[in-house]
């Protein structure tokens, strides 16, 4: 038997016997459905651990995720376990920013329908990152499950799961050479002052005022979807809120 399919199948059992310690259909902790695409969709044939193929031959990314490439370490169970979720089901896909990527694959949040009444629907991107088959990816504009993502890297980190202990020396050499540093984009303009944050602890998109006890210390990454506003009502039509220590 292929590797392929005796992980498929040991997963299957897992799940079956109740064996993966939580449930793989769960609270995603966010508003899943915001942006829905219109329909359900059938999902055709899974490339890797963050791309598929639809029945129509259209292709879809994940976005907000990056699982290993062929050939790459945990690339045969990334694989398989995507496969596991979603291979041969009708899935909701679901837009945020961008809408394709310049290979002419669609941007999506894949989710899964549950089919029952009393459990949540499942939020691809976020179980594949959070069982540790793939790492969370900075994809702006695309933030909107920003803070779900690095929560879930966060406790894959912490229990040592999937990729994190299986290919725990290469992430390691790999995060400390590509790491991005954070950096600090000054002001298009002195009209334009008003900080536009996205926050990684959980706070949401809120912005900042010259006044604001935090002001002078909160870096605006526009790499990250951050920005400068010229006036608290593009702030507010941008979707930022007024931060909770501003006067």
């Amino acid at each position: 038997m292929k590797k392929t399919a005796v992980i498929t199948a040991i997963m299957a059992l897992m799940a079956a016997l109740g064996l993966t310690g939580y449930k793989i259909v769960k609270d995603t902790g966010g508003p899943v459905g915001a942006n829905v695409d219109s329909g359900l969709v059938e999902v055709g044939k899974v490339i890797d651990g963050d791309t598929f193929v639809l029945e129509d031959g259209t292709k879809v990314r994940l976005i907000g995720i990056d699982a290993p490439e062929e050939a790459e370490c945990y690339f045969e169970e990334s694989s398989s376990y995507l496969k596991w979720i979603i291979a041969g089901k009708n899935i909701k896909l679901e837009k945020d920013i961008s809408g394709a990527d310049e290979y002419g694959r669609l941007l999506r949040y894949a989710i899964v329908p549950s089919s029952d009444a009393a459990e949540d629907n499942l939020l691809v991107n976020e179980a594949l990152v959070r069982d540790g088959f793939a790492r969370r990816k900075q994809s702006p504009p695309d933030n909107r499950y920003r803070d779900l993502l690095a929560a879930a890297e966060a406790e894959a980190k912490k229990n040592e799961r999937g990729l994190w202990k299986e290919c725990a020396a290469i992430l390691d050499v790999s995060s400390g050479a590509n790491e991005e540093r954070e950096i600090d984009t000054p002001p298009p303009s002195p009209e334009c002052v008003i900080k536009g944050n996205i926050s990684e602890k959980g706070y949401g998109k809120t912005y900042l005022v010259p006044g604001c006890d935090n002001y002078e210390k909160t870096k605006i990454d526009t790499r990250k979807g951050e920005q400068y506003f010229c006036s608290e009502s593009d702030a507010v039509a941008g979707g930022f809120r007024k931060a909770e220590n501003c006067p």
